[in-house]
């Protein structure tokens, strides 16, 4: 008796298609997060004092998100579940 796979993923033409560079490639996951935050250290220079705290939150904020998105999804099994 013959026992054959059957591909559950869905649309053929969808397995071609693959989301934008930077979500895929770790190394350039974090850079939008680093330009958010030279963007907001920036502005801390041309903002009143309480709105210029607000920025550095922002920044810093940003900044930790860079890094930890790093370390989301580098398995590389992330994206294909069974």
């Amino acid at each position: 008796m013959f026992l054959g796979l059957v591909d559950t993923r869905g649309d053929s033409s969808d397995r071609g298609q693959r989301g934008p560079l930077w979500l895929d490639l770790p190394e350039l996951r974090p850079w939008r997060w680093f330009v958010a935050t030279i963007v907001c250290f920036v502005l801390v220079d041309v903002l009143p004092a309480w709105a210029g705290l607000i920025a550095v939150i922002l920044g810093l904020a940003f900044a930790l998100r860079g890094l930890t998105s790093y370390f989301r999804g580098n398995d590389g099994l992330s994206k294909y579940h069974q």
